[in-house]
């Protein structure tokens, strides 16, 4: 079964029909996972920042880790569960859209870093290293990269 079949099996299920036959269902699903996710952007840059030495700096690194990568960790199941819902409502937008895979690589990617970042806040590093700051950076440009790609899902043609 290729990907055009899985759409279409997909979008055929009862739950995706139900999804798309409700009038509030799409833009409801969608409000929460756009609002999920600039609150996800939102704490990722305050994380950055701090990593960074730029923001927040009363409160010791190593506290303040744990907090944001709990808040981010909640925000991602949020983000799953919303973006789950929308592809089994329209399996056809994007799971034949190379804008979601270059959004999904670069989620793996901004995850990833993003536990690594946490891993080493919480052994509280007394001055950030350069690699540190980097990959702060990356991982910011990374989440702005996901959102355009999010955004772009809407115009790009599926294969």
């Amino acid at each position: 079964m290729d990907l055009h079949q899985f759409s279409d099996w997909l979008s055929n299920t009862a739950f995706s029909q139900t999804i798309q036959i409700t009038s509030w269902a799409i833009p409801g699903i969608q409000t929460i996972h756009i609002l999920g996710l600039a609150t996800l952007f939102a704490t990722a840059l305050m994380f950055s920042l701090r990593i960074a030495g730029r923001g927040l700096s009363t409160e010791p690194l190593h506290t303040q880790a744990p907090r944001f990568a709990r808040a981010i960790w909640i925000l991602l199941v949020v983000l799953l569960a919303t973006g789950t819902l929308l592809i089994i409502a329209e399996p056809g937008r994007t799971i034949t859209n190379p804008a979601f895979y270059a959004k999904m690589i670069m989620l793996a990617v901004a995850i990833s870093i993003t536990l690594w970042l946490t891993s080493v806040a919480r052994r509280q590093f007394s001055t950030p290293g350069a690699v540190h700051v980097a990959a702060a950076v990356i991982a910011m440009l990374l989440w702005v990269a996901i959102i355009f790609c999010g955004r772009f899902i809407a115009y790009v043609e599926s294969y």
